[in-house]
């Protein structure tokens, strides 16, 4: 025979019964609202539910940071007179490498103080190639790559 009251959506009928339960997601002490409630808010069910993102974040934020301390120093390891050609060749990946894009947007890299040794970070580096031979900052000259328009510039000899 089918019951023609729904258990999950019940309210608790008085205050008296109320009971305080902690919430599983974040440990704070709640007094559920229907019946079958374990969590404190949506969004506390939500984040529980997706579990622990903070080990993935770490992880990808340390590999994001040394794979930018990678491509500085393959641009400054090549011999002076050979560095733009590097630059040019990392460059051409940007149609197809999500991760370069985001290293060479990077707000936090952007903004690193200078190196005593004068030698800029790989987004600063970036930006002032493009600006030296397209006239356009790199997020620019990204969007132009990206839409299919390769940007004029200064033609380098390989």
């Amino acid at each position: 025979m089918f019951d023609a009251v729904d258990p999950i959506g019940m309210l608790i009928p008085s205050a008296d019964e109320a009971r305080t339960i902690e919430c599983p997601g974040c440990t704070t002490a709640f007094t559920p609202q229907r019946l079958n409630q374990s969590y404190c808010s949506r969004a506390c069910q939500k984040n529980a539910s997706r579990g622990n993102r903070s080990f993935e974040n770490r992880e990808r934020s340390r590999r994001h940071y040394e794979r930018a301390q990678r491509l500085a120093e393959m641009v400054y390891s090549a011999p002076p007179q050979e560095r733009l050609g590097v630059m040019k060749h990392i460059l051409e990946f940007i149609p197809y490498d999500a991760g370069l894009r985001n290293i060479l947007t990077d707000p936090d890299i952007h903004m690193q103080p200078p190196r005593a040794d004068g030698r800029m970070n790989i987004a600063k580096a970036a930006n002032a190639y493009t600006k030296k031979f397209y006239g356009l900052s790199i997020k620019r000259y990204m969007a132009a790559v990206r839409s299919g328009n390769e940007p004029e510039g200064i033609p380098l000899s390989s």
